[in-house]
């Protein structure tokens, strides 16, 4: 199974993510960054999700990919510094 991790700026340093499973919401939270967003969707991937393969990460209109769990928990900043640079190639 693959869900997608919807991160969205609320105001500096207030991020809300959206775990979703298509269309269909599965949960909300709030962090202080990109990256602490990306990190706490890794861990809740465990136990709770039995049968996750991974995560598409979105920030806002970007998306860096296809990323397992694990490689969120293990490097959530790169993540994070991926998705703030296309963010900034392909500002809307």
């Amino acid at each position: 199974m693959l869900l997608s991790l919807h991160i969205v700026k609320v105001e500096p340093g207030h991020y809300r993510a959206h775990v979703m499973d298509g269309r269909e919401e599965l949960g909300t939270f709030d962090t202080i960054s990109i990256s602490a967003a990306i990190r706490e969707a890794g861990a809740r991937a465990d136990p709770d999700l039995s049968g996750l393969s991974g995560y598409h990460v979105w920030y806002e209109h970007v998306c860096a990919g296809t990323c397992t769990p694990s490689n969120m928990r293990i490097d959530p900043e790169g993540l994070a510094q991926r998705l703030m640079a296309l963010h900034g190639q392909f500002k809307s």
